[in-house]
This record gives structure tokens, C-alpha cells and sequence, in this order.
């Protein structure tokens, strides 16, 4: 299942926000996650960035599973390398919760064309814009033909996760061809269709300041103020 397809619900409260203000949001929480030294501080944040990931994104058991049993090796990690102080373990675990955590979110609930139509808006060169949304949508497409891929070597007999050794030649090798084949069919379709980065661009549904953005900057403030207090 691919990540626009865990998240793309339309009667999400996130999807509906301005793209923009999660870019700045996601950026200035992210910023502010790297100086996190106490428990509590990053404790709220990583909490609150949990909550709207599971709320937001349908996530399914095996991964967060998987993300669980990542978290704890972490911990576990962290509390070898500080001789037993499970404070310090347990802040660096939730300090990486609320660095990563604001970036897949941003990822799940803003659909291509609404990125599409922020970086427009931004008056970024079109060269970048094309570049940005092709590098957006390419990544639910490697996910999933790694899925696909990694199901025939199940089918052949190869289990990856333990026979390493087949990795690169009955994993990587075939994404990497398959990478290239989308790759030309991307160029092949913009030469065919008259793609021009120099030609002007038109937007039939311009970004406009709703109530839900409101709310949503709202939060962002109390959450920051939360820290202050914290």
C-alpha cells in the first residue's frame, strides 16, 4: 500500500489545509525538534505529531509494528551508549519521533497538485516544480514496484530478509531498471505532449486562506506556547 493511498482522504482535516502553511509549519517544528533536551519538551511534540499521524494516516498493523520494534532497538541502543541512563534513552527516542514525524505527515495529507500548486505560488523556477512533483510521485511508484518485486523472488523461492546475498541482484538491480523505464516514459510523455518550461503557467484552482488553515496555524501556536511552558 502505497503512502498517497494510506493518506489521501478527502475528508481529512490536514488535506484541506494550505500547503504552504504545513511546509513552514513542518520546517520550523522540525527545526525546533533538533534542540529538544528535556523529556517533557519532546515528549508533547513527538506526542501530538503521533496523534495527527494516526488520526490523519491509515496505517496498517505491520508497520507500525515494525516502527514500534524500531523504536525500542533505538532506546535500547541509546541506553547502552549512556551507560544505563534510561532519561536520556528515552528524551533521544522521543527527540527522533519529533524529527521524523513531521515530514511523512506533510508527505501523507498534501495530495501532488496541491504541492504543485505551493510551489507556483511561491514563483519558483518551472524546471524545479516539475522536478519536485515527479520526484513526489515517483516515490509511492518505487515502493510499490519494490513490493512487487520483492513477491516474485517469494514466488522464485528467495526470501530476501534471509538470504541477503540476492539483495542487490534480485532487488536493486531490477528497481533500478525499472526506475530508468519510468524515467523515459516521463520524457517521452512531456515531448509528446509540448512541455515548455519557459511557457507561462495558469492555475484554474489558485491557493486561497480558508478557516481550516486558520485553526491549523492556531494549533501550531498553542503547541509552541506549550513548549515554552513546558
Amino acid at each position: 500500500m502505497t503512502i498517497n493511498s494510506l493518506a489521501s482522504r478527502q475528508r481529512s482535516f490536514l488535506v484541506r489545509v494550505n500547503p504552504l502553511a504545513k511546509i513552514v509549519v513542518s520546517l520550523v517544528f522540525t527545526s525546533i525538534a533538533f534542540a529538544l533536551q528535556e523529556i517533557q519538551t519532546a515528549g508533547l511534540v513527538a506526542g501530538v505529531f503521533l496523534c495527527l499521524m494516526l488520526w490523519e494516516v491509515k496505517l496498517t498493523l505491520r508497520l507500525i509494528i515494525i516502527a514500534i520494534a524500531l523504536l525500542m532497538s533505538f532506546t535500547l541502543i541509546a541506553v547502552g551508549l549512556s551507560q544505563g541512563d534510561w532519561n536520556f534513552a528515552i528524551a533521544n527516542t522521543l527527540r527522533l519521533l519529533a524529527i521524523t514525524l513531521p515530514t511523512p505527515l506533510l508527505s501523507a495529507t498534501t495530495p501532488p497538485a496541491s504541492l504543485v500548486r505551493a510551489l507556483q505560488t511561491l514563483r519558483l523556477p518551472s524546471f524545479l516544480v516539475l522536478s519536485v512533483m515527479l520526484t513526489w510521485r515517483f516515490l509511492p511508484l518505487i515502493q510499490r514496484e519494490a513490493s512487487r518485486i520483492i513477491e516474485a523472488n517469494q514466488l522464485r523461492g528467495i526470501d530476501l530478509s534471509r538470504q541477503p546475498r540476492y539483495v542487490v541482484s534480485g532487488l536493486f538491480i531490477p528497481l533500478i531498471f525499472r526506475i530508468v523505464s519510468y524515467a523515459d516514459e516521463v520524457a517521452i510523455g512531456l515531448e509528446t505532449r509540448g512541455y515548455d518550461p519557459d511557457s507561462p503557467r495558469s492555475m484554474s484552482q489558485p491557493l486561497t486562506w480558508s478557516f481550516p488553515d486558520t485553526l491549523f496555524i492556531l494549533g501550531c501556536l498553542g503547541l509552541l506556547l506549550g513548549i515554552l511552558y513546558v
